[in-house]
């Protein structure tokens, strides 16, 4: 989907923030509302538009990355609980994994956990 990372940016309700938590200083959270006419919705499934999971892997990359470039270098499990429709309020929230580069991803909406993923990244600098 070309162009879909650099399109995401219009459907952020919040930017990229730091939630601390008493333990867990290194927490990121930002939220999204995808409309019925995001891209990624088209073909995905007609008559029943669900987000893809590449998109919802993406929503944790730029989550994780804060503003700042990041190349996804694997993602190491994934497992969907729940369909995200259009006009759902996405939160992301995303803290540091176990290992240097590795994060843990926990996707909602509408307060339903929809998507856990572990995943690795590799920051590359700041957007231009």
């Amino acid at each position: 989907m070309p162009g879909l990372s650099e399109e995401l940016s219009h459907f952020v309700v919040s930017p990229p923030q730091l939630i601390c938590h008493e333990g867990e200083p290194d927490n990121m959270r930002c939220c999204f509302i995808f409309t019925a006419d995001f891209s990624g919705f088209h073909g995905h499934f007609p008559g029943n538009p669900v987000l893809p999971g590449i998109v919802q892997i993406m929503l944790a990359r730029y989550t994780a990355a804060a503003g700042k470039r990041a190349r996804l270098i694997g993602v190491r499990r994934c497992k969907f609980l729940h369909s995200i429709k259009p006009g759902d309020t996405v939160s992301v929230d995303v803290k540091p994994g176990r290992h240097t580069g590795e994060y843990q991803a926990a996707i909602a909406c509408n307060h339903i956990p929809c998507t856990r993923i572990v995943f690795e990244l590799e920051h590359t600098g700041a957007w231009q």
